[in-house]
């Protein structure tokens, strides 16, 4: 259909639901809506989907410190094919980041993709958000842009993965910028990855300086468990290596953190490393997104060659590749019905329209310092209300911009707890379609039910929680 907008003709699309962001959060947003019947789109301005995991990104979060499986569903799911493709590792425990799987990012794409079109999300690649329809208080489509020119895309409920919060400002939403006290964020870090890499000398470094494993102290008794585990196991956290940096610098390098951080794959020969840091990235304004970009490609080559010169089994290491883009950890967050709060991780306070939980630690990575602050949780819960931007109808948020504080996003921004938060808003649009009713009116209990039967933890599989009935109460 084509609609004519100023006087030009544009065409125009009409969906059930819409999702602004192809990125790992996207995916699931699209898949849950589209599985659970509805006519669904998702919008990318790449040419791919699977954002932040395409640069070989591990996979972080899908169990609580304890060891127990907090997110599941599709997420899950996606884990255990990309398994059974011999394209993951299998899951390991760790003492500060729960857990860790390590996948290969190019089999992560064609099986994304692959389960999108099995689903029947229909593709808008290469295409940018460049407004939002609203009327009246509710959202009822987006504009995007491409080659083409402009196209409209109509939509019942539109969900924003677009990591910024992109679709919801356009809507008129209010936001907080990085930490509500000075506005500074998380610094941004542009990921590349390196291979051939002689992991034996590396493990004998750490048995003989086991405070170098990690920048925060270890016990004995963690410490020696984790090098056993990490000399025979396919993939491992690395976020050490003080003494070699603190050399460096002190003979003229420049590296620009205090420890080396990344993940090694021993079952890929190769290491994603996460170590560049880039303070005051507005992915909003393109002069500091793209002076972003190229500090942090800039940094990659200070960073490489400290790992060649100073880290012991890196003699030798080849740069693979580099990401596709500058990672960014926080930007807008968006305001909404519920504001979810370090206090309400760190207390596992619960929820009555709990939809997804998280375990993961929370990780500032301080644009104040060159180091990073963690603080531990234990299993905590995310409710439905911070994913619905305030006076807003007909559009939800999932992934870094929810209603979160600077402290609780730096928990809830790991790729699998955003996908658990994407399922929900999926299935939450679909119940919305099919059942004729504004986002706030839907039942609790079976938009809750639902996400259950579908394979989703919310505290039933750990014992924290006991689900009974559907349709009772509203979201009120």
């Amino acid at each position: 259909m084509e609609k004519r907008e100023n006087g030009t003709m544009i065409k125009q699309y009409c969906y059930d639901v819409v999702v602004v962001g192809g990125g790992a959060t996207g995916i699931v947003a699209a898949m849950a809506a589209a599985r659970s019947g509805v006519k669904t789109a998702i919008i990318e301005y790449n040419g791919f989907v699977g954002g932040n995991v395409i640069p070989g990104l591990p996979l972080l979060g899908y169990h609580n410190g304890n060891g127990q499986v907090v997110v599941r569903g599709i997420a899950y799911e996606i884990a255990t094919r990309l398994q059974e493709m011999g394209a993951a590792t299998e899951f390991y425990l760790d003492p500060i980041t729960s857990d860790v799987l390590g996948v290969d990012p190019h089999w992560f794409k064609y099986l994304v993709t692959k389960m999108l079109q099995e689903a029947g999300v229909d593709f808008f690649l290469h295409s940018m958000l460049s407004d939002t329809i609203v009327e009246d208080g509710t959202v009822k489509g987006v504009m995007i842009q491409n080659k083409e020119g402009s196209q409209m895309l109509s939509a019942k409920v539109v969900i924003d993965c677009s990591g910024d919060g992109d679709a919801a400002v356009h809507a008129g939403a209010d936001y907080v910028y990085g930490r509500q006290s000075d506005r500074k964020t998380q610094v941004s870090t542009l990921v590349f990855r390196v291979r051939n890499i002689d992991f034996k000398p590396l493990m004998q470094y750490f048995r003989s300086n086991p405070t170098q494993i990690r920048p925060w102290s270890l016990s004995d008794e963690v410490a020696t468990q984790l090098m056993d585990q990490m000399e025979t196991s396919e993939v491992f956290v690395l976020g050490g290596l003080q003494q070699y940096i603190e050399q460096a610098v002190r003979d003229g390098a420049a590296y620009p953190r205090a420890n080396l951080v990344g993940v090694c794959i021993p079952k890929f020969d190769q290491m994603i490393v996460v170590s560049s840091r880039v303070e005051g990235v507005d992915p909003n304004n393109n002069r500091s997104y793209s002076n972003g970009e190229v500090a942090g490609l800039l940094q990659m080559k200070d960073v490489f060659d400290f790992m060649r010169d100073y880290a012991p089994g890196f003699e030798n290491i080849q740069l693979i590749d580099t990401g596709h883009q500058i990672g960014i950890r926080e930007s807008r967050h968006i305001v909404g019905d519920y504001l979810l709060t370090g206090e309400d991780l760190t207390t596992s306070k619960q929820f009555d329209d709990v939809i997804a939980l998280g375990g993961y630690h929370i990780d500032i990575h301080s644009p104040d310092h060159r180091g990073i602050q963690s603080q531990k949780v234990s299993t905590y819960e995310i409710p439905f209300s911070c994913l619905l931007p305030k006076g807003l109808e007909g559009m939800l948020l999932a992934g870094r911009p929810i209603s979160a504080t600077h402290e609780a996003m730096a928990s809830t921004r790991v790729i699998p707890i955003q996908m658990a938060q994407a399922e929900a808003t999926g299935v939450a649009a679909a119940m919305s379609v099919q059942q004729s009713k504004p986002l706030r009116d839907l039942s609790v209990k079976e938009l809750q039910s639902r996400l259950i039967a579908q394979g989703a933890e919310l505290g039933q599989g750990i014992g924290r929680r006991t689900f009974e009935g559907a349709g009772e109460g509203t979201l009120h």
